[in-house]
């Protein structure tokens, strides 16, 4: 029997079909991770569902860089803020642990991690679970990346309501596992580079790359010299982490005019000085080649 045997035909056909809706908003991070929590609350019957991305290299305690949320009415998104502040999952009895726990997707409830008596003495449950309205959690660790980035997901069930059923575990984990692997692909992670942090030059130079210029176009278009040109590439791909054109391009026009990515490209206002060196660089060729038929009709002449 397969680790899958609690899923139902409907239950796969379900998750692919949110793993689809997700993709299709892949390029807003904040856009596919509210969508899946939405799903979610439909796909595993839970009225309240928190989401997001973070860094953890365990044993370590996790670092969240995002976070969203769907569900929970205007006191438990307070009392989630302030958790997430004053509290957080470093010192929560359900991450301490999975902290201990290996492996690269891990699915778990509440109570297969936190044992009744100690969880209802928690800080975590009396000042933010409890008044937040909420109880039975299943908590879904997916690692992205060996260098620690994550994706969590914490389904939510109301004080009183039933604990999630092995069935809705399975289903939980089989989404994570098919949606995690896409993370940084089809789907646009918050924690990979994008182009808010480069300078207006280095802007400039990737917007030329992508209109098809080479290095020594772009030097002409900008006014640099080809050195310059060179090493602004070269930072490029350090920050984008790529190490050729063509990787490069390739990672930027998946996203190109999405979220982040829609005020990529800037005005180049070129000066006269560079558009002369434009000019001339684009006519060097046929200068070339006439400069050869000369001479060539120099020899012909003389011969």
């Amino acid at each position: 029997m397969t680790r899958w045997h609690l899923l139902r035909l409907q239950d796969v056909r379900n998750v692919y079909r949110l793993i689809g809706e997700c993709r299709d908003l892949g390029g807003d991070p904040a856009f596919w991770h509210l969508r899946m929590a939405e799903g979610l609350c439909g796909l595993i019957g839970t009225p309240m569902v928190s989401l997001g991305e973070g860094l953890w290299v365990r044993p370590g305690p996790v670092q969240p860089l995002s976070s969203y949320v769907v569900g929970f009415d205007p006191r438990g998104h307070e009392r989630l803020r302030a958790y997430r502040h004053e509290n957080g999952p470093a010192h929560d009895p359900i991450y301490e642990a999975l902290q201990r726990m290996s492996g690269r997707l891990l699915t778990r409830t509440r109570r297969q991690l936190v044992r009744d008596a100690e969880w209802y003495r928690s800080v975590s449950f009396n000042e933010y679970r409890r008044l937040a309205g909420t109880d039975h959690q299943l908590t879904s660790i997916y690692q992205v990346s060996d260098e620690g980035a994550i994706s969590g997901i914490c389904v939510c069930r109301a004080i009183g309501d039933r604990d999630f059923t092995p069935r809705e575990q399975q289903v939980l984990n089989f989404f994570h596992a098919e949606l995690g692997r896409l993370i940084g692909r089809s789907l646009v992670s918050a924690m990979e580079p994008g182009p808010e942090k480069l300078s207006p030059r280095l802007r400039q130079t990737l917007a030329c790359l992508l209109e098809g210029d080479s290095e020594k176009q772009v030097a002409a278009r900008l006014g640099l010299s080809t050195a310059t040109t060179h090493q602004y590439v070269t930072a490029l791909y350090r920050h984008f982490n790529v190490g050729s054109r063509a990787q490069l391009l390739a990672g930027v026009i998946k996203r190109i005019g999405c979220g982040r990515w829609s005020r990529l490209t800037p005005d180049i206002e070129e000066s006269p000085e560079a558009g002369v060196a434009r000019e001339f660089s684009e006519l060097e060729p046929a200068i070339g080649k006439f400069a050869l038929l000369q001479h060539q009709g120099r020899r012909t002449s003389t011969g």
